[in-house]
């Protein structure tokens, strides 16, 4: 039986573990934390991170966690709509913590590994804080954005932050499965619905990497003259949830492996959130290394994962990238973006939505 060691248990470390899980391998996931602490609200999987998570076997038990996405919208702080789609196929908002914990049910018992440090992540072997070495067949690096495996990663600023929020039940209708997004100039709100007429929002607004976090009474008083659904989310949260924080990302990759180490979710391609496909996309790497650990020797995986996905990886950090240039961009530039979103014929943004949500067949590409 082929061994791997994922060191990270993040999302995209726990789908990677499922992934070689299915595939039957030895599986090792190594998370320094004490105990699995998501980082961040929620966040929205998409139809290809929903067929992803159908093939690795654990679409079904977040779904019962989670509340269905059935359309997504943007539209101006004054409520201009600048575009809507409504979703083709299963789509979701789940909290984080809901998510993780689910896929951390699913690992084999002992194949997580809780409190355990990794110092460095070699070619030949992981070196755990302690002093032990392990040396697997195969290492994936799923440590995040400033993994300790990834020394010429430099990860940038991309000038735009701020608070994310859970809310309690609130009043009135529910969303009916509508993930909006409203822009004003150089900042914005989201609101999401979550089980039980929760709402999951961010407010987020261009400033210094340095600058203070906006405060609940801030959010309060900017989301006044915002459409209706921002103002009961914002108001309907305790001081205690927000989450602060600042947007960084990477460059698209140039590489996904190095030797027999491969890297996956933030680690290989960690992008801005503007397209909602980070997540997505670490969950979509393990679907592929699933693929793969059931058809290659062990020599051949790691050249073909990148085969694979660098491509459609390299994508999506670039188009999360420009896709900041409508609300944190110049004046003129989000003119001309928000002008050429509105002028969009509807076949076309329907048609970019799905090559970006519709799962590759992975299984179909050459070892």
């Amino acid at each position: 039986m082929p061994s791997v060691v994922i060191v990270g248990g993040g999302i995209a470390g726990l789908a990677t573990g499922m992934a070689f899980q299915k595939a039957d391998w030895d599986v090792q996931v190594l998370e320094r934390a004490p105990s699995i602490e998501p980082m961040g609200a929620a966040l929205s999987l998409w139809p290809n991170a929903c067929a992803a998570l159908s093939e690795l076997g654990a679409f079904d038990a977040v779904a019962q966690a989670a509340a269905p996405i059935r359309a997504m919208q943007l539209a101006t702080k004054e409520g201009r709509r600048l575009f809507y789609h409504t979703v083709d196929g299963p789509a979701l908002l789940v909290t984080r913590s809901a998510l993780q914990n689910t896929l951390a049910s699913l690992l084999r018992d002992n194949a997580l590994k809780l409190n355990c440090r990794v110092e460095r992540i070699e070619d030949q072997a992981i070196r755990l804080a302690n002093g032990t070495f392990l040396s697997p067949d195969l290492i994936v690096d799923a440590g995040g954005i400033r993994s300790v495996g990834n020394e010429n990663a430099d990860p940038s600023y991309a000038g735009y932050g701020g608070v994310l929020a859970l809310t309690d039940p609130v009043e009135g209708p529910s969303l009916n499965g509508l993930a909006a997004e409203y822009w004003g100039k150089h900042e914005r709100f989201g609101v999401f619905e979550l089980p039980g007429n929760r709402r999951y929002w961010f407010y987020m607004r261009t400033q210094p990497a340095d600058a203070a976090m906006p405060t609940l009474g801030e959010c309060i008083e900017r989301a006044s003259d915002w459409p209706t659904d921002v103002r009961i989310a914002v108001q309907a949260t305790a001081q205690d949830p927000l989450i602060p924080f600042s947007v960084y990302a990477n460059p698209p990759p140039t590489s996904l492996i190095d030797g027999r180490v491969l890297r996956v979710g933030d680690a290989a391609h960690a992008m801005e959130p503007n397209q909602g496909q980070g997540a997505c996309q670490g969950i979509e790497d393990a679907v592929a290394l699933a693929s793969l650990a059931t058809r290659c020797e062990v020599s051949a995986l790691p050249s073909a994962y990148e085969a694979m996905r660098l491509k459609r990886a390299r994508m999506f950090v670039r188009e999360s990238a420009r896709a900041r240039l409508g609300i944190h961009g110049s004046t003129i530039g989000q003119h001309f973006f928000r002008t050429g979103l509105r002028a969009m014929p509807a076949w076309v943004s329907n048609l970019m939505i799905k090559r970006m949500q519709t799962l590759p067949d992975y299984s179909s590409q050459i070892c």
